[in-house]
């Protein structure tokens, strides 16, 4: 199967894409099992095997630390301490420490190459879903052109559930490729069992990005656009979720 388009090269950058116009430390970062979003605001949010980290970074030059705003979520929530350095464009890597524990490693996250994607608030139009029901995970949305969208949730783990939001760039009139999505959630189950699990009574919100998974083995076969995110409420419950775009 053929995917919708090539990799964008973090070396020849799209126009406008927040590799080519962004600051030294803002984008997206990940590795094999990690994911983090650092705004260009210094806003952070990662999430790790186990639990979630919220909040900011205070940057000088290449060098970071967490701002007292920071929390860890697994449970609940404990304030974090940290620092560490960026290889501009490249990585993020340091340390922090929630809690009484020691401190671990954060990082090496790699720079990904979505960094390299330019893209616009219509990026997002159409319908978006993860329909694999293997983890009990399903979701569906489908966004206008304003950013609004509609969708719904089934399956173990999530339950059934009707949501509402937006998805809108984080800096609207730019080309990078960083959004913030708002989502409140409703019950939408016939019976108990398939109740939904979502908190319905906060709102959730966090960072999102375009992602591109590959469509096969080699690079010759392409990338398919998928929206993913990262959302929390107010009090620790999170989501997240990758939606590929559906044709």
């Amino acid at each position: 199967m053929q995917g919708s388009e090539p990799l964008p090269s973090l070396s020849a950058p799209q126009p406008g894409s927040t590799a080519a116009v962004g600051n030294d430390s803002e984008g997206i970062y990940g590795s094999l099992l990690d994911l983090g979003f650092v705004g260009a605001d210094g806003s952070v949010a990662a999430k790790f095997v186990v639990g979630t980290l919220w909040g900011s970074i205070k940057v000088s030059g290449l060098d970071w630390s967490f701002n007292p705003d920071t929390l860890y979520y697994f449970i609940d929530a404990s304030p974090v301490t940290g620092s560490g350095t960026f290889v501009s464009k490249k990585s993020i890597s340091g340390t922090y420490a929630h809690g009484s524990r020691e401190p671990s490693k954060f990082g090496p996250l790699g720079y990904a190459a979505e960094n390299a994607l330019a893209v616009s608030q219509d990026s997002v139009v159409g319908k978006w879903a993860n329909t694999d029901t293997t983890f009990g995970i399903s979701v569906t949305i489908e966004v206008d052109d304003k950013g609004a969208f509609t969708g719904k949730t089934v399956g173990l783990q999530i339950g059934t559930c009707s949501i509402s939001g937006t998805i809108a760039q984080a800096q609207p009139g730019t080309s990078k490729n960083m959004y913030g999505l708002a989502m409140s959630a409703v019950n939408a189950a016939t019976d108990a069992k398939d109740a939904c699990k979502l908190r319905t009574d906060l709102p959730y919100k966090g960072p999102a990005a375009i992602g591109l998974v590959p469509a096969g083995n080699f690079d010759s076969n392409g990338f398919f656009r998928n929206i993913m995110f990262l959302i929390r409420t107010s009090d620790g419950a999170t989501l997240s979720a990758g939606l590929r775009k559906q044709p």
